[in-house]
């Protein structure tokens, strides 16, 4: 009967994972690119060399297949990486290349969880218009929304976040804009102007608002590779874990309340219930594994119990196993109080939600020519 509970979890994570391969999973496109779209100034990855359009192949000495998210992407071998420096082989011009980055970690409050490393770049996404500022340059010039900036004076744009580095690099001087417009390829010609605000004599040509570019589709994993997905990530998570040189702390891990607000949040996006179904496997598979672990609470526990009996042949005295039992139970209960203490600063409530900082965008009208 000890089995019962880790077999139930795995029976129901095979149950979701069928019904996932029957409706599908939803992926974006910037989730799947190992293409950099952006690198912050100055950051880990900008002092090493790499620049946008670079198509990462490893990370310390691990192949990647995608840029976030848990297994085999560039997120995941910069936090999973225990050096000073890693390397990171990518692809640029048809040649591959080394750079080794020296990740950064964010600096927390004593009562925050401790930051993971990052080297501070951002995923290849389109660069989609979404609105214009009234009098902009890039209105009077005829961009519209929807349009696709391609290139800005023969530099390709990665994302959107390039914009603004293009037209600081090129202050007020014309600048010759690649525009993907409905399929078709056009150039378009913009000036840039100083608005009036914000008052911080940066050059602009008015896009107030950038679309989403990370488009949806749906891929259909078979049920058994979910599972055998999920069961590595767990291995990989206590891996990382248990290593003396980790980053990774039991602080880092979630409870009952970052799982429901894991929920919450899926329920919010566009095909949210397809990523409840797909992190329900997910779910199912850690249940399964934790309740393995050899703690007399658990059945994991139990198993180990019997076990040392059948090696003893001769039961464990009353006493003693009751008091293992409750100080095991004392010990899970103050664990979990102690990650629901990081969970609730996690949560999006409402007093802790900073006031949007609203930055104007106004340009000076222009006069019409007759």
């Amino acid at each position: 009967m000890a089995f019962a509970g880790p077999l139930f979890s795995f029976a129901l994570a095979l149950v979701f994972a069928f019904v996932v391969w029957m409706v599908g999973r939803p992926v974006s496109e910037t989730e799947m690119t190992t293409i950099i779209g952006y690198v912050e100034k100055d950051g880990p990855a900008d002092k090493a060399g790499l620049r946008p359009g670079d198509r990462v192949l490893s990370v310390d000495g691990k192949p990647v297949k995608k840029f976030g998210g848990m297994g085999e992407s560039i997120q995941w071998r910069v936090i999973r990486s225990e050096g000073e420096t890693l390397p990171v082989k990518f692809i640029r011009d048809g040649q591959e290349r080394t750079v080794m980055v020296a990740p950064h970690k964010e600096e927390t409050k004593a009562w925050e969880r401790k930051a993971l490393r990052q080297i501070l770049i951002l995923p290849a996404q389109p660069a989609i218009v979404g609105e214009l500022a009234t009098n902009s340059p890039a209105l009077r010039a005829g961009l519209r929304k929807s349009d696709v900036i391609l290139a800005i004076n023969g530099t390709r744009i990665f994302s959107h976040m390039m914009v603004p580095d293009c037209i600081e690099q090129f202050g007020t001087n014309e600048l010759k804009v690649a525009v993907l417009r409905d399929g078709q390829k056009i150039d378009v010609a913009v000036t840039p102007e100083i608005p009036l605000k914000p008052t911080d004599n940066k050059p602009r040509i008015g896009i107030v608002q950038w679309s989403d570019g990370g488009k949806l589709k749906l891929i259909h994993p078979g049920p058994v590779e979910q599972v055998v997905d999920s069961v590595s990530a767990m291995v990989s998570t206590f891996d990382a874990l248990f290593s003396k040189k980790s980053d990774i702390k039991p602080q880092h891990l979630g409870g009952f309340i970052k799982i429901i607000n894991v929920y919450y949040i899926l329920f919010q996006t566009e095909q949210g219930w397809r990523l409840v179904l797909w992190f329900s496997v997910l779910l199912n598979v850690n249940l399964a594994l934790l309740n393995l672990l050899p703690i007399p609470v658990l059945d994991g526990g139990h198993i180990t119990l019997a076990l040392v009996e059948a090696v003893a042949r001769r039961p464990l005295s009353g006493r003693v196993v009751q008091w293992i039992q409750t100080g095991c139970a004392a010990a899970l209960i103050m664990f979990m109080v102690y990650i629901a203490f990081y969970d609730v600063q996690d949560l999006n409530l409402p007093w802790k939600r900073p006031k949007p900082a609203i930055q104007e965008l106004i340009f000076a009208p222009k006069a019409v020519s007759p």
